[in-house]
């Protein structure tokens, strides 16, 4: 991710960006440690919610692949569809250990 691209894009120091990516990587990790409890559980509208909360947030970084994965976690757990929720979960975090 070009983070000078982004910061222009969204009229923030390039400073700015590199603090607001860093409290979305502390945040959505938390996110994603209660995203894995919920799969545990089996409770798909708490797996729907955190996938929420990362793709709003992501969303409003620009962060596009963040963004549509959470989307299609959340829609697949909203529908209560029987996916590999853990797979999806391993993806996510590998996505934010890449903006680091």
């Amino acid at each position: 991710m070009d983070r000078d691209k982004l910061a222009a894009q969204l009229g923030f120091k390039r400073t700015d960006i590199d603090m607001l990516i860093g409290i979305f990587i502390k945040n959505s990790k938390s996110s994603l440690e209660e995203m894995h409890k919920m799969i545990r559980q089996n409770n798909m509208q708490g797996i729907a919610d955190t996938a929420h909360a990362i793709k709003g947030s992501a969303g409003n970084l620009k962060l596009n692949e963040i963004f549509e994965l959470s989307k299609s976690i959340e829609i697949m757990a909203k529908t209560m569809k029987n996916e590999e929720y853990e797979a999806h979960y391993k993806q996510l975090n590998n996505m934010l250990d890449k903006l680091n």
